[in-house]
């Protein structure tokens, strides 16, 4: 369990309020804000970028649930609040760097506000440090929705293409691949989302886009119509 004496170490000096102690780094340009809560079997934490919300990051570790796995992230519902945010995150110690110092962290899980549609609770290590480092601003509670996005995808008109597994990418990114695809008859884009469902899009010529839905059902649409159904297919 990470000790009071710990987090003294740590911050140096330590706010208590809502049950959990405060603290928080200062670097040259922000300020990390941290709030740790103790519990039975666990630690818990959140961490916002320039943002002091004591009540809030409070009632994201009360909300937490009393199993949390260690073998991959837990998603759990939180109360509404003037961010937006709808769910959290908990993952272990072995997904993330706070307090790396310390040998009391095995039971440390990071609890991360977030929307829905930004995790699937099945990322490995490497997909969650790499979505948190190019994708979603975890510690930015003022970030708007950051959809998870996998493609797979052909262009042979830029060239452009991924191997045989898909890759992650931001919502901007996959609308400029979809504009590079346009009147490119022998390519493709395949889109999964965070709930594993899988979309198709083709342009057999230029303004004109196939939106292939269940693999079968395709519809013809130009492409401020495929935008449209394409980011309500990755944040819904």
């Amino acid at each position: 369990m990470i000790t009071k004496d710990d987090l003294l170490r740590e911050f140096g000096e330590l706010g208590e309020a809502h049950g959990c102690y405060f603290g928080k780094y200062v670097v040259a340009t922000f300020t990390i804000h941290c709030c740790l809560r103790n519990t039975n079997g666990h630690d818990l934490a959140i961490t916002s970028k320039d943002i002091a919300d004591p009540e809030f990051a409070a009632n994201v570790l009360l909300n937490a649930p009393h199993h949390l796995s260690h073998d991959g992230p837990t998603i759990f519902e939180i109360p509404s609040s003037a961010y937006g945010f709808t769910h959290a995150l908990a993952v272990p110690a072995t997904y993330h760097g706070l307090l790396n110092r310390n040998a009391n962290r095995t039971n440390l899980f990071l609890c991360l506000p977030i929307f829905r549609c930004e995790f699937s609770g099945n990322e490995s290590v490497e997909e969650f440090k790499w979505s948190t480092h190019h994708i979603v601003d975890v510690n930015n509670w003022h970030r708007t929705r950051q959809p998870k996005i996998s493609v797979y995808f052909d262009n042979p008109r830029t060239g452009g293409g991924t191997d045989e597994e898909s890759t992650i990418v931001s919502l901007e990114t996959l609308v400029a691949e979809i504009d590079n695809l346009g009147g490119v008859s022998d390519g493709f884009i395949e889109i999964t989302n965070y709930r594993n469902e899988v979309i198709e899009v083709l342009s057999p010529e230029e303004g004109r886009y196939v939106l292939i839905r269940n693999r079968q059902d395709e519809e013809l649409m130009d492409r401020a119509r495929l935008v449209a159904a394409v980011e309500t297919f990755t944040t819904g």
